[in-house]
């Protein structure tokens, strides 16, 4: 999503420097603005003035950058903006940019917003989305797939309880959706009269409209309304402060009439009879409502999200900020500390613990006290220490956790270190007149009380506040941050807690340290290699470099092209050939050397990353090939070879993932651990995959692919492109050099290894019956047909295990980096589940399902199969898939643990012969598959499974998805026809084949016949 421009309101000048350069480039916007509140002198503008200033720069830079020499409004009318206002904060940083967390790294409340306000405006016509980053909108929303925003104005809003709602802002709306009234911390009993259960908040966002934003940018011409602005303050007006729910946006409420508008009886001060509206202000809201009246305001309920308050405002015991802290996962190390907790006392952006006896210490950074300072300590049961940077110095602001900041001095509620404020005063020697000098009677507060010394005087926590310098909690920040995740990956070699990577790599692109994490994977490469060796160390190397091509990608920001690409560039020639070869050290060493110049621009990151992408698979095809071990096949204890007369036949069923797609796939299945349900196939009666072999007199080996001329292969360099699986009979090359009948490393020549091995040639024809791109595993299990043939020609002994294991090698000599699941379904019979252990020593185990045949026969009787007529490309999905989980994407790991407990449902619903149980297995499989490989489910495909939704107990789409072979079990009261009829009425399910498809008993067959 990409926004016109993007500005960050804030509420001191100071800030906009240090903000601009935080921030600047990590979102996708042509424009990005910090822009401050345009007057200093007083309480500001409001957000009313900061958003009308903020909408006023941003026109003006865009009509400067297309060439105007004015501000020109209609602008707006293609433009996409984003305003987001960032408040004055008690502590060093602004409540927007706290950290907040949920499963994952940390981010800012702003940052959320960002992605929120994304997705909401996605779609929707030009406009402007306002939004404070005050209020947390957290969970899951539920948005319809039509959602757009519409209307003048939309002011979306959060259902809450009426006792939360009753400290915030509360909208009333009509039937239609119009809202009639925004009230300002309405009475519960009030509310509890009007509402039954929910009423809805206000969220903190609002949009308005193209043509709503060019009438609320004009407001900034007249007179007292441009001293909310720049060019007001900048021609000598004195500062105006606005609202802008209640003295903008509650204009267009029907409810809201003239003269209490203007009045000022509305919003905040509806209830205060003693209210004095200055008559700047009376004027100002008279343009207001001249200008906004004519709008409707529509309400957008945001379903699914909760409103939390951020900012302590009533005390820092019952901020919304802190408990959310609590409830966040220990982010530190070694006394660096992002968020923590022990023993009920909180850490936050520090470098040093905090001492035991606070309860929350911010941006710590060093242990002494001064006298005043340790005697406040002692003073407070529950102290808060929050460190500040002013003027180059050092300064501590100490507090009670349940003392109310901005509550006036004399109440009998208000204190200072948890005490009555002339408790606390006494016992530091302080006086009212010392500690309020200057300050009017009805603003002495905790919050402007001078009580904290700087350079030789006290100065207040709002002095402390507004001047920190907040480039040095910038600092602070990244030192923590790379400490932290460095320290923590050099030391343990994983990140600490439930981190996505994508989220470390963009921190440390963000905060500058990105090269650092480089250098830090080197390292722990390195030191893998040492430690390590065999499948656990390629295992662990290729995790690494996965990590590794990541943090390239994503340190190129977008703009280097597509991740996946070609991989062979001479400069990582050595280095691939070293690696190879098992030269890890040296071969790592090469590599680190080679992308030193490829590190200077975005394409070049991009590429670099495809290489170290090309490791990976290198990698992860070696601990693969650890499955080789499991083959108990000795050719060179064959029996005699097949006679000259015979030819070998060997059959295979086609294959059904039921459940547990995904999951069998390398890394994730020696990571993570593999679990699939398959069902083998016959399809229209019969066996759709196989392969005929024989001996002939010449010693050269011809591949007669689907009725082609013959492939000879009559030297071992005919083999040098078995690696590629574009090349003509890639796939016969390398079954030839999985079951050892053909050494390519060998002195001996082709036709020498043919006779000691053979005494003859040989002539393989591998077939299938399947379109291409079925998704019924037709390239795994024609290799296992292929694998069969040649063992049964040999002479030699082996079983389906030994096929399966070396069905593995051949995806890992082929670099198309398969599973397993494809060859346990093509070669066992009937219902089987396949699993491998979480182990970087590869194996395959198969449990054969045995429900009774009554059951099979319902289920071959239900079973409803077709070829949806788009051929599935499964070659980027796999390598995206396996991209996401080495990033350790925490949506898809879940998905990848999900579908391994599915499998085992699937085999519990066999078990008790349960159809409605397994149906509902497939389905659910396949709404992962989706999630686990967007673009998987083509158009086509997603109406022929709507349509057969009434008649069905369940549907997938086979294989990887995108494309290939759907099926369905039907409900026992639909007949095949019917389920026929509902996929002819699909537009475009008229190019659909439909197929007989039985459960196959037999597995994989090899006879033998006359030649």
């Amino acid at each position: 999503m990409s926004w016109t421009g993007i500005v960050v309101t804030c509420p001191y000048e100071h800030w906009c420097t240090p903000l601009q350069q935080e921030l600047e480039g990590r979102f996708e916007s042509e424009l990005f603005l910090v822009v401050p509140d345009p007057d200093t002198t007083s309480d500001g503008v409001g957000s009313g003035g900061a958003t009308l200033n903020a909408l006023l720069v941003a026109v003006e830079h865009l009509s400067a950058r297309r060439g105007h020499s004015t501000v020109v409004s209609e602008i707006l009318h293609e433009s996409l903006l984003l305003i987001l206002h960032l408040g004055p904060s008690i502590l060093p940083l602004p409540t927007g940019l706290m950290p907040l967390g949920d499963a994952t790294l940390p981010r800012s409340n702003l940052e959320k917003i960002v992605s929120l306000a994304s997705r909401l405006v996605k779609g929707s016509k030009k406009g402007v989305l306002v939004a404070g980053t005050d209020i947390l909108l957290s969970g899951s929303l539920n948005l319809p797939s039509d959602f757009r925003l519409t209307g003048d104005v939309n002011l979306l809003t959060v259902p809450s309880e009426v006792e939360h709602a009753s400290n915030h802002g509360v909208t009333f709306s009509r039937s239609d959706g119009i809202v009639t009234n925004i009230l300002y911390q309405p009475d519960s009993e009030y509310l509890n009269k009007l509402c039954c259960g929910l009423v809805n908040l206000v969220g903190g966002l609002v949009w308005f409209s193209s043509t709503a934003t060019e009438t609320l940018l004009n407001l900034h011409c007249v007179s007292p309304l441009d001293a909310c602005t720049y060019m007001g303050i900048d021609s000598g007006e004195p500062g105006l402060r606005i609202s802008l729910y209640f003295d903008i946006l509650i204009a267009c409420c029907p409810d809201v009439l003239f003269e209490d508008f203007v009045a000022g009886k509305c919003g905040k001060t509806m209830n205060k009879p003693d209210v004095n509206v200055s008559p700047s202000m009376i004027v100002a809201r008279k343009h207001v409502w001249t200008q906004m009246r004519k709008f409707q305001m529509r309400e957008t309920v945001l379903h699914g999200l909760n409103h939390t308050y951020l900012p302590p405002c009533r005390g820092f015991r019952s901020s919304g900020l802190v408990n959310q802290w609590k409830l966040m996962s220990p982010l530190s190390y070694r006394g660096y500390h992002l968020v923590s907790s022990e023993n009920e006392s909180l850490t936050v952006h520090s470098s040093v613990s905090a001492n035991k006896r606070c309860a929350l210490s911010f941006g710590k950074d060093h242990e002494e006290y001064t006298y005043t300072e340790y005697k406040m300590m002692e003073l407070c049961a529950d102290p808060v220490e929050v460190h500040y940077f002013v003027r180059g110095t050092k300064i501590k602001g100490i507090f009670s956790m349940s003392d109310r900041h901005y509550e006036y001095y004399k109440s009998p509620t208000a204190t200072f270190l948890g005490l009555p404020w002339c408790q606390a005063l006494s016992a530091l020697n302080l006086s009212p007149e010392s500690v309020w000098d200057q300050v009017p009677e009805q603003r002495r507060c905790l919050h402007t009380a001078n009580l904290f010394s700087l350079e030789g005087r006290l100065e207040s926590l709002q002095f402390l506040a507004s001047n920190h310098q907040i480039e040095q909690s910038f600092t602070m920040n990244r030192h923590i941050c790379q400490n932290i995740l460095c320290t923590t990956l050099a030391e343990t070699g994983e990140f600490p807690g439930a981190v996505d990577f994508s989220d470390v790599f963009t921190l440390a692109f963000n905060q500058n340290w990105s090269v650092d994490l480089l250098h830090t994977l080197d390292e722990l490469a390195l030191e893998s290699v040492a430690r390590g060796s065999g499948a656990e160390l390629t295992g662990r190397l290729a995790f690494l470099m996965a990590m590794t091509a990541d943090l390239l990608g994503m340190m190129a920001q977008g703009h280097g092209g597509l991740r996946s690409g070609p991989a062979n560039n001479k400069d990582f020639s050595v280095a691939f050939r070293l690696l190879e070869e098992g030269r890890y050290t040296e071969g790592l060493n090469e590599l680190k050397s080679a992308r030193a110049a490829w590190l200077d621009r975005p394409v070049r990151l991009v590429r670099a990353a495809r290489h170290y992408e090309g490791v990976v698979q290198l990698l992860v095809r070696k601990t693969v090939a650890s499955a080789e071990a499991q083959i108990k096949v000795d050719i060179s204890q064959s029996a005699d070879p097949l006679p000259m007369n015979k030819e070998v036949v060997v059959r295979c069923p086609a294959r059904l993932d039921l459940s547990g797609a995904w999951t069998d796939t390398p890394p994730i299945c020696y990571e993570m651990g593999g679990k699939v349900v398959d069902v083998a196939l016959t399809l229209n009666g019969k066996k759709p995959i196989g392969c005929n072999a024989k001996r002939i007199p010449e010693l050269v080996v011809e591949v007669v692919e689907f009725g082609a001329e013959a492939l000879r292969l009559e030297h071992l360099s005919d083999l040098d492109n078995h690696c590629n699986p574009r090349a003509r009979g890639a796939l016969a090359k390398c079954c030839l050099i999985a079951t050892k009948l053909l050494d390519i490393k060998s002195s001996e020549t082709l036709e020498q290894q043919l006779h000691r091995r053979l005494g003859s040639g040989l002539r393989l024809e591998p077939w299938s019956h399947l379109p291409q791109g079925s998704g019924l595993g037709t390239s795994s299990i024609l290799a296992g047909a292929l694998i069969a043939a040649v063992w049964r020609t040999l002479g030699a002994e082996f079983s389906p295990s030994d096929v399966v294991h070396a069905v593995l090698v051949v995806e890992q000599l082929l670099t198309t980096g398969g599973g397993w699941q494809d060859q346990v379904g093509g070669l066992y019979p009937g219902l089987n589940l396949g699993s491998s252990p979480s182990n970087p020593q590869v194996s395959v185990n198969i449990h054969h399902l045995e429900p009774s045949s009554r059951f099979l026969s319902r289920l071959e009787d239900r079973l409803f199969v077709l070829f949806t007529g788009k051929p599935r490309l499964a070659k980027n999905i796999l390598q995206n898939v396996v991209r996401n989980w080495f990033s350790r994407d925490l949506r898809i790991v879940q998905c990848f643990k999900d579908n391994y407990k599915l499998a085992e449902r699937a085999v519990e619903a066999v078990k008790q012969e349960d159809l409605d149980e397994l149906g509902a297995c497939l389905s659910e499989c396949f709404a992962i598959k989706k999630i686990l490989a967007p673009g998987s489910e083509p158009e086509l495909v997603k109406q022929i499974l709507h349509a057969l939704q009434p008649y069905s107990r369940g549907g997938i789409l086979a294989g990887a998805g995108g494309g290939g072979f759907l099926a369905a079990i039907l409900k026992d009261d639909v007949s095949v026809a019917d389920a026929e009829e509902a996929v002819h009425q699909v537009p475009g399910g008229e190019g659909v084949q439909f197929y007989r498809a039985g459960v196959d008993l037999t597995g994989i067959t090899v006879e033998l016949s006359d030649v």
